[in-house]
C-alpha cells in the first residue's frame, strides 16, 4: 500500500483495524532488518583496513578474501566491506545440505572490489575467484574486473568453477574487463568446467552483469562438459568481442566415465547485447558471435530473453562432426537488429554437427540480418532433422529472404503458424516498431 492509500484510510471507521494491523507488521519487519546480521551463524568480516591475524570478527576483521576461504566451515559466512582487493582466492572447502552454504558476500550496502590490474598470471592463479571441486558455495555481490594478458598459454578468467562441485550460487556479481589480448587467446568472465567424474548440477547464475571482456577464442559466461542442471537468468551481458551465454557438449571437458555434455538447464530472462567478434583478432574480421549459444548441448529451455545488437541472436548447433544439439526448445524470446540471423541453426557446413528435434516457438524476431549478408531472420544450415518452428513472428526488410535453408533436400524439419511481415520502411519507423516491442516484454514481465 503507498502512502495515499494509508493516508485515505482515516476518512473510513472500517480502515482502522487495517491501520493496527499494518502497524503491527511494520513494528514487526524493524528489529529482525535491524539485527539480520547478528541473527546469523558463524559470520565473519574482511576489511582491506583489517588484519590476517585478527579474528574476522566486524572490529577485528581479516585484511583478505583467502584468508576467510581457509578458515570457513559449513554455513558460515563471510561478509567483505568496501574497498579494493588484489588477490587470487582459491576456494577448496565446501558447504553441505545439513549445515548450509559457505557464502561469500558483499557487506549489505557496500561494493567490494576484487581487481586483478597488479596480479601475474600462472597456472595455478587463472581466475580471481576459483572454486576447485567445491560445492554449496555462493559468491554475492562483487565487483570482479581487470585481469588481463597478451599470452596465448595464459588464460584469465573472472569466475572459474572446475573439478566437480555442486549447488553453486553466483549472484549480483559486476565482472568486467577480462581479457586476453593474444591473436590466439583465451579468456572467461564465468566459466563452469565440468572435467570431473562427479557432476557439476544444481548451478544458479543470477542477476549479473558480465560485459567489456576481451575473450580471444572463448565466451563471456561458459557451461561446458559434465554439468547436468542449472539456471541461468536475469543476467545482463553485454559489450564483449565474442559470444555472450554459451553452453556446450562433445569438447572434452571430461574423457572417461563421464557425460562430457551439458544438460538439463534453463536460460531465462536475461538480457544479451551488443557482442560482436568483427573486431576480435582470433576471427580475423568475422562476425561470428552468437548472444545465446547452445553448442551440442541437450535439455535445455531458452525463453524470455531479449537478444539483440550481436551477431548471430540465439544459435543451436555443434560445431563436431557428429555431434548434435538436441532437444532445445527456444521460446518467447524477442530477438531484433543482429548483425546475421536471429536464430541460426544447424553446423556451418555439412562436416560440422548438426541438430535434431529442437523447438523455436513463439518468438519475435525484428530486422535481423542487419549487414545484409543473407542469413535472413532464420537460417536453416546444414544437419538439421527433425526441428519444428511454431508460432515465430517474422518482422523482416527482405522481402525474398527471411528464411534461409541451406539444404533444399532436407525435409524433416517442420515449420508452422509462423507469421513473417516484410516491408520496406524508413528507419525511424523500424526503431519505432523495435522499442513497441521492447516495450511489450517489459509490460509482460
Amino acid at each position: 500500500m503507498d502512502n495515499k492509500g494509508i493516508w485515505s484510510c482515516r476518512i473510513y471507521k472500517k480502515c482502522w483495524m487495517k491501520l493496527i494491523l499494518l502497524g503491527a507488521f511494520v513494528l514487526t519487519l524493524i528489529p529482525l532488518h535491524a539485527n539480520a546480521l547478528e541473527l546469523e551463524k558463524n559470520v565473519f568480516y574482511v576489511s582491506s583496513n583489517g588484519d590476517d591475524s585478527n579474528d574476522g570478527t566486524l572490529d577485528a576483521p581479516w585484511r583478505t578474501i583467502q584468508r576467510a576461504a581457509d578458515k570457513m566451515e559449513a554455513g558460515d559466512t563471510v561478509y567483505v566491506r568496501e574497498g579494493k582487493y588484489s588477490e587470487f582466492v582459491h576456494i577448496t572447502v565446501s558447504g553441505s545440505q545439513e549445515d548450509g552454504y559457505i557464502s561469500f558476500k558483499a557487506f549489505p550496502g557496500e561494493a567490494p572490489v576484487l581487481d586483478g590490474s597488479n596480479l601475474t598470471l600462472e597456472d595455478g592463479n587463472r581466475a580471481l575467484f576459483y572454486l576447485e571441486n567445491a560445492s554449496y558455495i555462493t559468491v554475492k555481490g562483487f565487483e570482479i574486473r581487470n585481469l588481463s594478458t597478451n599470452d596465448s598459454n595464459k588464460y584469465p578468467a573472472g569466475i572459474l568453477v572446475s573439478e566437480g562441485g555442486s549447488d553453486i550460487q553466483l549472484v549480483d556479481n559486476n565482472i568486467h574487463h577480462i581479457k586476453n589480448e593474444s591473436k590466439k587467446g583465451n579468456a572467461h568472465g564465468i566459466l563452469f568446467y565440468g572435467n570431473s567424474t562427479n557432476t557439476m548440477s544444481r548451478i544458479k547464475v543470477q542477476n549479473n552483469e558480465i560485459h567489456h571482456l576481451i575473450l580471444g577464442s572463448s565466451e563471456s559466461l561458459t557451461l561446458s562438459g559434465n554439468i547436468d542442471g542449472f539456471i541461468i537468468s536475469d543476467n545482463s551481458i553485454h559489450h564483449n568481442n565474442n559470444i555472450g551465454i554459451d553452453v556446450a557438449g562433445f569438447y572434452g571437458a571430461c574423457q572417461s566415465n563421464c557425460r562430457d555434455q551439458v544438460r538439463n538447464g534453463k536460460i531465462a530472462n536475461n538480457q544479451v547485447y551488443n557482442n560482436s567478434s568483427g573486431n576480435n583478432p582470433a576471427y580475423k574480421g568475422s562476425n561470428s558471435a552468437a548472444g545465446i549459444y547452445a553448442d551440442g548441448s541437450t535439455d535445455i529451455v531458452i525463453e524470455n530473453n531479449l537478444v539483440y545488437n550481436n551477431d548471430f541472436g540465439i544459435e543451436l548447433a555443434s560445431e563436431n562432426n557428429g555431434k548434435q544439439t538436441s532437444y532445445i526448445t527456444a521460446k518467447n524470446n524477442i530477438i531484433y537488429n543482429n548483425n546475421g540471423a536471429g536464430i541460426i541453426i544447424g553446423g556451418a557446413n555439412q562436416s560440422n554437427g548438426g541438430a535434431y528435434k529442437n523447438v523455436i516457438s513463439n518468438n519475435i524476431l525484428n530486422f535481423n540480418d542487419q549487414l545484409g549478408e543473407g542469413y535472413g531472420d532464420i537460417t536453416v544450415q546444414w544437419n538439421v532433422e527433425e526441428n519444428q518452428f511454431l508460432n515465430n513472428i517474422i518482422y523482416s526488410k527482405n522481402p525474398k529472404n527471411n528464411i534461409q535453408l541451406n539444404d533444399k533436400k532436407e525435409k524433416s524439419n517442420l515449420f508452422l503458424n509462423n507469421r513473417i511481415y516484410t516491408f520496406i520502411m524508413q528507419p525511424s519507423l523500424a526503431n519505432r516498431i523495435t522499442t513497441k516491442i521492447k516495450d511489450l516484454m517489459i509490460a509482460k514481465d
